[in-house]
């Protein structure tokens, strides 16, 4: 007996785990592209593909990608933010936006964790110079987190599962997040109503926020100069949240200490050379929730959500970014 053909066609900006691929493969034709494609190559792929669902990895997702196939029903997105979206223009046309949002905040937590510990200790610094045949022991020393202030700007999954992991350390944490409720606090933390009185207080810094018209260069050079010279930023956030430029000059002066960023405000970033040479710094490519694990629940979180609107279904909540288009 003949394998009926796949009802739909979805287009997908890199790649899925193999898990989300056994899922969308019973129901629908699958197309990859490569990573950042240009907008109008992009376009072009759905627009040949007659695209019905669209999963985002990389690149941006403009009003002429999300116009070019008449089909497109659905986009998801690999991961939480949808920065790289026009979520205004896919509501426009009716068309859900979704994320993960279950699936890859503890690996950016654990990433949080890791950058602190390695600006601490001066993991990486050190493991070139002992490559290279120097030995630092006589005169190398690093800081403790034990007893530090963590501020944190935000305080959705992420950065509540930060204030977990750094418990051991009896860290003090406050947080600044305008959106919480008051019982949304744990009693260990201390919440404060301004951003300029986290900034003054805090040891380390780490943003949790999402890159919308308000957070966007939230921390400029102003800000920086409020910090401790002793403080380091923590961004796994989205690169604009923090004004690129400023920070550079912030560790060239001397007005924080370090800085560990996954995230940058172009990616992949054209010349790193002025962040990394600025000061102490740890830098990553984007990967904070890159996890095997995580890769696996985002594979099969973005493909239920594709399949759920594709067979009609209302999703969940959680993971609608525009639950606008489905009000009357």
């Amino acid at each position: 007996m003949k394998t009926p053909n796949p009802l739909f066609n979805v287009v997908i900006t890199g790649s899925i785990a193999e898990g989300g691929m056994k899922l969308l493969s019973k129901s629908c034709t699958v197309k990859y592209t490569k990573p950042y494609l240009q907008v109008s190559e992009l376009a072009q792929r759905l627009r040949d593909e007659k695209a019905d669902g669209l999963i985002v990895r990389t690149g941006k997702i403009t009003e002429e990608v999300i116009r070019a196939s008449p089909n497109l029903k659905v986009i998801t997105k690999h991961g939480i933010g949808v920065d790289n979206i026009d979520v205004g223009a896919a509501t426009e046309l009716k068309i859900p936006v979704l994320n993960t949002p279950f699936a890859n905040y503890e690996s950016v937590a654990e990433h949080v964790l890791g950058l602190m510990l390695a600006l601490a200790r001066e993991i990486p610094r050190l493991d070139g110079r002992i490559r290279q045949g120097h030995w630092d022991k006589a005169h190398c020393r690093g800081v403790e987190l034990y007893h530090k202030t963590l501020g944190l700007i935000g305080f959705g999954r992420i950065g509540r599962r930060v204030r977990e992991l750094v418990a051991p350390l009896h860290m003090k944490v406050l947080v600044y997040d305008p959106f919480l409720e008051p019982n949304q606090i744990p009693p260990d933390v201390k919440r404060v109503e301004e951003l300029e009185e986290l900034l003054k207080s805090a040891d380390i810094v780490s943003l949790h926020c999402p890159l919308t018209r308000e957070t966007r260069h939230l921390i400029g050079r102003n800000e920086l100069k409020m910090m401790k010279k002793t403080a380091w930023l923590i961004n796994t956030a989205r690169g604009e949240v923090a004004e690129e430029e400023a920070l550079i000059d912030a560790l060239k002066r001397g007005e924080v200490a370090g800085a560990g960023i996954d995230t940058f405000s172009k990616e992949p970033p054209k010349d790193i050379n002025a962040l990394y040479n600025a000061g102490k710094t740890v830098l990553s490519p984007h990967i904070a929730g890159s996890t095997e694990e995580s890769f696996k629940r985002m594979g099969i979180e973005s493909a239920k959500n594709i399949l759920t609107i594709l067979r009609g279904e209302k999703p969940d909540r959680e993971c609608l970014v525009n639950p606008e288009v489905f009000e009357d």
